[in-house]
This record gives structure tokens, sequence and C-alpha cells, in this order.
């Protein structure tokens, strides 16, 4: 029996002793990753779910070993699931070679990421209908596949589900996911090792290529330069890239212009931060997923509360609540979850000054506000300084003539004139919606 099925053994006897909630949410996430001797070294996934699992479950785990399995050894917890692993295997690669650690058959794909457990809405549904058309096998109809977005709004779990729904269909298929810190990494240990030949062949002998992170090859001229050839290699083949990014091609800072072109050759599609309904979708179908009851008022109240629109701190945001109803043994109400995340939560009671509008401006648009106060009429100044006059009409409800002299003083026709601009497009535009949406809760986090 190998480590997995070892610890499959261990899970079957612990839902005798503990609740399947708690199982899934705190123990199904672990895993053996070295069993020697007296010795067993189990990874968790964060340094979260190591502490829980070291205080709350180890003495089970070490009686389960013993009296149900006949091991007698010290159990450990640490934390990743390949550090082990990876560590013995870069261990006995001989000294002229690529050090690579595949996983999943060498895919590298998460199997959890999957498009069952993906929730799609108006914030990503045409970057989610790309991939599920690219996933059924039309691989050259979007090519290369540019998808962009802020961190943690499911760019990676996309990109994997369209590998795993390949797998799926075509099992035979050559399928990579990578990030642009792997692959950079990689090219330079083959440089130094003199094994470019086999770093090429990896890279530009597949059928799919998922590459994460893009913007992070930025500057780097050599690996720039060794993506632009594989790029190519496999675009001329006619095998599918999918890209993913922090920004559009354009925006992409010290990017050569010919790698941003062939990033515009295909379909470029974003993913913008959820709304309150989608947050809800995504609470209630994860908590599903861990087997915590969650009430719909709950995962709404949490959906509009937080101080978050990145996914991944929305979910964290979900496993502390979880953690704090098993440790309290209290059912998942408003209540516990004003108490479990009262730090990240939206303090509305928080008053706001001009000062704090501006500079929260200031800072989603990473612009100054000398600039806002100057004549500058170019979109990158315009925008944050329309969207700073509106806020401060809203929140505080200045006058037009006092806007006006925060702005280098404007006429009051100009600020009403910006005022209503915005106003208007927060009614049409989503993107407005989002910005105004994102500045007000920093604002009151």
């Amino acid at each position: 029996m190998d480590e997995s099925g070892i610890w499959e053994e261990v899970l079957k006897y612990l839902r005798k002793e503990l609740s399947e909630q708690e199982v899934k949410v705190w123990l199904e996430p672990l895993s053996v990753v070295e069993l020697r001797g007296d010795m067993i070294t189990l990874a968790a996934p964060n340094k979260f779910y190591k502490k829980w699992a070291e205080d709350k479950y180890l003495g089970q785990i070490k009686k389960v070993f013993k009296e149900n399995l006949a091991i007698e050894a010290d159990v450990s917890v640490i934390v990743g699931a390949e550090k082990k692993q990876a560590q013995a295997e870069v261990s006995s690669v001989p000294s002229g070679a690529v050090v690579s650690v595949p996983k999943n058959g060498g895919t590298n794909l998460n199997k959890e990421y999957i498009f069952e457990n993906f929730v799609a809405g108006s914030s990503n549904e045409f970057a989610y209908s790309a991939c599920q058309a690219v996933s059924e096998g039309q691989f050259m109809q979007y090519n290369p596949l540019f998808i962009y977005g802020g961190v943690g709004l499911g760019k990676t779990h996309m990109m994997q589900a369209v590998g795993n729904r390949i797998l799926e269909k075509f099992p035979k298929m050559k399928v990579l996911y990578c990030t642009s810190e792997t692959f950079t990494n990689e090219m330079i240990n083959a440089i130094r090792m003199k094994k470019m030949d086999e770093f090429q062949n990896k890279y530009r002998n597949i059928d799919l290529i998922l590459f994460d992170d893009v913007q992070f090859l930025s500057g780097k001229q050599r690996s720039t330069e060794e993506f632009f050839n594989t790029f190519n290699a496999l675009y001329d083949n006619q095998k599918q890239i999918i890209i993913t990014s922090d920004k559009t091609p354009a925006e992409l800072p010290e990017m050569e212009d010919r790698l941003k072109s062939r990033f515009s050759w295909g379909l470029i599609a974003d993913i913008q931060p959820p709304s309150v309904e989608e947050k809800t979708a995504i609470l209630i179908k994860r908590a599903e997923f861990m087997g915590l009851p969650m009430p719909h008022e709950v995962a709404f109240f949490m959906a509009e509360n937080l101080v978050t629109e990145n996914i991944r701190e929305l979910i964290g945001s979900l496993v502390r609540l979880s953690a704090f109803s098993s440790f309290h043994k209290r059912k998942v109400t408003i209540d516990l979850a004003r108490q479990a995340l009262e730090k990240f939560l939206v303090k509305k009671d928080r008053v706001v000054t001009s000062e704090n509008i501006i500079d929260a401006v200031s800072a989603y648009f990473n612009v100054k506000m000398a600039d806002m106060k100057s004549k500058k009429r170019t979109k990158s100044i315009s925008m944050p300084r329309q969207v700073a006059m509106y806020l401060l009409r809203e929140k505080l409800n200045l006058s037009l003539q006092e806007v006006g002299q925060m702005f280098g003083g404007r006429d009051h026709s100009t600020v009403l004139h910006a005022v209503k601009s915005i106003s208007d497009k927060y009614k049409e535009s989503r993107e407005v919606q989002l910005i105004i949406t994102t500045i007000e809760r920093e604002l009151y986090s």
C-alpha cells in the first residue's frame, strides 16, 4: 500500500471518531509524504492547517496508526505536500541533470481545479466560455487564449480546468502547466548544466501549454527570448497556448513588443472581481464542498461585508469561520460570522474625510494628487479626478465649489459634469461599479 492508500485507511478510522465535516475540512487536505521507520511525516497545505492538525488531531492520528495499522511511530506535520518528496528526488538526481520534479504524471495540474467547482458569472463569463470551448477540442479557434485579471480571481483555476478536462477527453494529449517562475528557474538550471536541448524538448513537444503569470517575465531578457521561441514553435505546430497575466498584453511593462503582438493574435479575455451575488454563490458552493452547513443569509452577509474582492481570501475567511464554528461547537449564523471575521469586515461606522477619499482614489489608480489637480486631460488622469469628485459629493455632500477648490480651483460646472459623468457610467458600466465599490471598501475597512 502506498502513502495515499495508507492515509485513506487512516481517514476511514478517523471518520468513526470525528464528524464528517471535521474530516473533510481539516484532515482530507493532509497527506503522508514520508513513512520511514519510527517517523511518519504528514504534509499540510499551509501553516494554518498544520497548527490545527497538531493542536487538535495529532493524538488521534497517532492512535489510529498504532492501534489500527500496527504502525507505532512519531508523527510530524510539515507545510507543503511536495517538500519532503522534492528534497529526496533532487538529492538523487545526477549532478549533470536538469532538476525538474514533475507532479501528476508530468502535467503539474491540480486535480481539484475543475469546471464543476468553478462558479461562473457575469464577471468571468467571457473567459469561462472561451476556456470551455478550448476544453471541448476547439484548439485553434482561440490560440493563444490570453486571460487577464487581478490576483485571486480564478485565472489559475480556470486555466487548469481546461487541462484537466482535455485529459479526460483526450488522455493521450501532452499537457503541461507551468508558471513563469518555474520556466525561468528551469531555464537557468539548464543553461548552468548545459542541458538546453533537454529543456527545449520538454516545452516544445507538448499539445497544450498553460503558462501562468506571464507578467513576471517582464524585464528578463533571456527568459523572454526563450519563451518567444517556445511560443513560436508551439504556434507553428498548431499547439494550443493559454496564458494568464494580471494585465492586458499592451500594459505589460518591459515586455518585448513582438511578444505583446503574439499574445494578441488569438483571444484576450478578462476576469473582473465578482459581484456580491457571485461571491455568495462561491461561498455556498465551497461550503458545500467542505461539508459546512451554510445558510444563504450568512453567505450573503460575508459577501457583502468582507473587505476583499479576492476569491482566495474569501475562501480563507470561510475556512476561518468553519474553524471557529468547530472550535466553539456552534452553528454557522450571522452573529457567529461577525465574531469570527470581525477583523476582516467593513467598518460601516468609520468616519471618512476628504483626505481619505483622495488618498484612496490616488492609491487605486496609482496617480498623484498633484496630477489630479493639474490641467492634464489624459484618460489616466481625468478618470481618477472625476471619480474623486463623485465620491466627495456622494460621501461627504460637499458643495460643487468646495470640491472644485480641492482640484486647483476648478469651476463648479466642471465638477458638476464630472459627477454626472461618473453617475451615468455607474448605472451602465460594471467596470465603473467595481471601481467605486473597491474604493468604498478600502475607505471603510
